[in-house]
């Protein structure tokens, strides 16, 4: 808009100039007129950069051709100046050429910006066409044509302006995009962190008490029932009854501490963890790349021992019985039951193939799913060998909601 606005006003004051000193439009001056909004035009609509600055220049030797030019020539000053290349402020960097596989020449750029200046001396020294015809019109159109280069100026160093606001807003965001990332990033290195620890720490305090109170009170059992044994034998029925008792609360305390010991463990079990170590065991030692997708957060202690154990010895039959390049190993929690499915692309080698039909592994693999009421499925499928599991939530969900 603020080049329109400088280009009419220009045009205008052109207008008013000529007419005012000449008296009338002449042929020429109309052609000179459309020639100069044609030029100036151009300038705006041409998509390449690199044509641009042919127009003021074009313009610039029609002028020095014909005087009648001349009283447009202010217009085509701006957009001379206005087409130097842009100078951008980066953020952290020194002004830089705005560069470009579009951009002209320097050669170009320079004779464009300055060849309007050549009309307008030609006139005032006399070397051109109306020689000897300088006076007071061709000062003032000297001085209009200077309005119309600074004006030029004025608007290449806004547009530059602006440009590097716009660059520097567009690094600030991405900066910020990027510190928000990292955020991100090292708020979740923080939480696997502390979960990390927390697992290790219910670990510990479980071992800890398996080991030392447990022996404990398993210590304590045994010296009230050969206390009560004792006693009975020697008749003191009431000492015996009280041994009784001690074995009693004894061993109820032991199976309260056994049941607390189990729910800690369980609480401790890294579900993530135990399923990424079981699926890369192999790692380095297989020719094999393994494709890990685990799309359940936690499940409880038993499901995450099955599904791993499950998931080591399906990729332990790929390393030892399959030529296979690629393992897949996807888990899907659905509302119902977990999914875990082990694909290879190799078949089997002819080792493989000599031996029995099946192995203790996949007997395993089944007795362990079918132990927590799932089903198994083993054989090939496609190119290569997959294991099916499915695993029911309904157990769990039944003992208040473990799952």
């Amino acid at each position: 808009m603020r080049t329109l606005l400088d280009k009419a006003v220009l045009f205008a004051l052109c207008l008013i100039l000529h007419i005012t000193l000449t008296g009338d439009m002449r042929p020429g001056s109309v052609v000179a007129l459309l020639a100069a909004v044609c030029c100036t035009s151009l300038c705006e609509w041409l998509p390449a950069a690199r044509l641009r600055p042919l127009m003021p220049g074009c313009y610039a030797v029609m002028a020095c051709l014909s005087a009648e030019f001349l009283w447009f020539l202010p217009p085509i000053a701006y957009d001379a100046m206005r087409l130097r290349p842009l100078r951008l402020i980066r953020a952290g960097a020194s002004p830089a050429r705005e560069s470009g596989a579009d951009e002209p020449p320097r050669w170009m750029t320079a004779v464009s910006c300055w060849l309007w200046v050549t009309p307008l001396a030609m006139r005032l020294f006399g070397l051109g066409a109306d020689r000897g015809q300088a006076g007071p019109d061709s000062y003032l159109i000297v001085v209009v044509a200077a309005v119309g280069a600074l004006l030029g100026e004025s608007a290449r160093r806004c547009d530059a302006l602006d440009a590097g606001r716009t660059r520097i807003e567009d690094e600030s965001r991405d900066m910020l995009r990027r510190y928000r990332i990292r955020l991100a990033d090292g708020s979740e290195e923080r939480a696997a962190a502390i979960h990390t620890a927390t697992v290790n720490e219910r670990t510990r305090i479980a071992r800890d008490i398996h080991d030392n109170v447990g022996h404990l009170l398993t210590r304590a059992i045994m010296q009230a029932e050969a206390g009560r044994l004792v006693a009975e034998a020697g008749g003191a029925h009431d000492a015996a009854r009280g041994f009784a008792q001690i074995h009693d609360t004894a061993d109820q305390a032991m199976t309260m501490i056994r049941r607390s010991v189990h729910d800690l463990e369980d609480n401790g079990t890294d579900f993530a963890a135990q399923i990424h170590a079981a699926a890369h065991a192999f790692d380095g030692a297989a020719d094999f790349d393994v494709r890990l997708r685990n799309d359940i957060r936690t499940a409880p202690a038993p499901v995450a021992r099955c599904l791993s154990a499950v998931i080591r010895e399906a990729v332990s039959n790929v390393a030892h019985h399959s030529d296979a390049a690629q393992v897949s190993v996807l888990l899907h929690e659905f509302p119902a039951f977990w999914q875990l499915t082990v694909q290879d692309d190799g078949g089997r080698t002819p080792h493989a193939k000599a031996a029995a039909p099946r192995g203790m592994g996949l007997a395993d693999i089944e007795a362990r799913v079918r132990a927590l009421g799932g089903t198994a499925l083993c054989g090939p499928f496609n190119d290569g060998w997959r294991v099916f599991a499915s695993i029911p939530k309904t157990p769990w969900t039944a003992e208040g909601g473990r799952a």
